[in-house]
């Protein structure tokens, strides 16, 4: 999207998140799956704060759901990737994927390992 500055790894792992979980995409869950995933464990403010930064750029849209009495009689925050926040999600897969070709990741992974020509 012209205009639209990219995204973030984090960013990257909300929106992709929320591709996962549909209309179940809350705090919670949302931590649950990016550790088990990635191994990446993230606090708790990390995800609203980033997805509050993704909503304020049309990425996402948010909902209170019903309140429940296991939160304490409040209700949980479900987020949901609008188009925009799809689309820019897909451009940036899109982009990184053509650059990461299989012969640059076999060069990326030997310099993981320690190897230089």
């Amino acid at each position: 999207m012209t205009g639209d500055r990219g995204l973030g790894e984090l960013e990257q792992l909300l929106l992709f998140s929320l591709v996962e979980l549909g209309d179940n995409g809350y705090g919670v869950v949302v931590r649950e799956l990016i550790e088990s995933e990635t191994g990446k464990a993230l606090s708790p403010g990390a995800v609203y704060t980033g997805y509050e930064r993704l909503e304020r750029r049309g990425l996402v849209t948010s909902s209170l759901g019903d309140p429940t009495p296991e939160r304490g009689g409040r209700p949980k925050r479900y987020y949901s990737l609008t188009t925009r926040g799809a689309r820019l999600l897909k451009d940036s897969y899109e982009r990184i994927s053509s650059l990461a070709s299989r012969a640059r990741m076999r060069r990326l992974e030997a310099l993981a390992r320690g190897v230089t020509e």
